[in-house]
């Protein structure tokens, strides 16, 4: 319960940023290498090389494509970061890392993320 409450209280502020918060796109891309590519792919594409490994069933979003990125808000991606996909309501695949990464880390993935829809 305790767990759920600090996650909420991460993804809300993750919504609302501090005053004067510039995102570290550099430090976005070195959580994402560390961290997602082997799935979402190097270039956000979501064509990443575990997902065969895995037999993933799905698809993790295309970065790149403004018009797919326009369906969540930074606070969704932030969620969906922290808690994991099933707990967000999508997929089971995405693995949650509100224990692994701060507000901040979080908030400079959801920049980097932002920074590669086109």
């Amino acid at each position: 319960m305790i767990t759920r409450i600090v996650m909420g209280l991460v993804v809300f502020a993750l919504a609302t940023p501090a005053a004067g918060y510039a995102a570290d796109l550099a430090k976005g891309r070195k959580i994402i290498v560390e961290h997602c590519e082997k799935c979402h792919g190097r270039t956000g594409k979501g064509d990443g090389t575990m997902l065969k490994r895995i037999k993933a069933d799905v698809k993790p979003a295309d970065w790149t494509k403004k018009t797919e990125m326009a369906k969540w808000s930074d606070a969704d991606l932030a969620k969906i970061i922290t808690q994991g996909g099933q707990q967000a309501g999508h997929s089971k695949v995405m693995p949650s890392f509100g224990e692994k990464l701060s507000a901040a880390d979080v908030a400079d993935v959801v920049a980097y993320i932002r920074s590669l829809a086109k």
